[in-house]
């Protein structure tokens, strides 16, 4: 018996997804499922990987994509820059160090968004506003360090800070 979690879990592939120059972390995770099915974290992912500009999209965020960027990294780009501004960027930060990272921050935040830290962090509630914080610092050890805290505190309904929390 096959067992299907809503918004969780993938469709198998008819035949194997071969993109040229895609990287090899990519190939692994797209070329026997389509993953379009997943959102989580406002994450929601793509049928297949897209090379763009900045690198290999393979999900987004409302108007952000998510981009393997050519070094490994995961980054967010506005997926609609504006090109009127002298000097406007759409990158919009680094995610993780590498697409394992990413995913593992991803699953973790995920699972604790939705069974223990379900509300709003910043609505009054000091027990969940802690419990989140300590959340979005395990994501950001996950992906990597510290530098992507405000990433997934964001992601997880922290007002940005200034600071990260020790």
């Amino acid at each position: 018996m096959k067992v299907v979690v809503e918004r969780t879990t993938p469709t198998q592939r008819e035949s194997l997804l071969s993109l040229a120059g895609l990287p090899e972390p990519l190939q692994l995770l797209f070329e026997d499922y389509d993953l379009s099915p997943i959102h989580m974290l406002w994450t929601s992912f793509w049928s297949e990987p897209k090379k763009l500009a900045e690198g290999w999209g393979f999900a987004d965020m409302s108007e952000v994509n998510i981009i393997m960027a050519p070094e490994g990294q995961i980054e967010a780009y506005n997926a609609h820059p504006i090109r009127a501004i002298h000097g406007a960027s759409h990158f919009l930060g680094c995610l993780a160090k590498d697409l394992e990272s990413y995913l593992e921050a991803l699953l973790y935040g995920a699972f604790n968004a939705h069974h223990f830290i379900s509300g709003d962090p910043e609505g009054g509630d000091p027990v969940l506003r802690e419990k989140t914080i300590l959340v979005a610092k395990n994501c950001a050890l996950m992906a990597g360090g510290y530098e992507y805290y405000d990433f997934w505190a964001e992601t997880l309904g922290l007002a940005p800070s200034e600071y990260v929390p020790e």
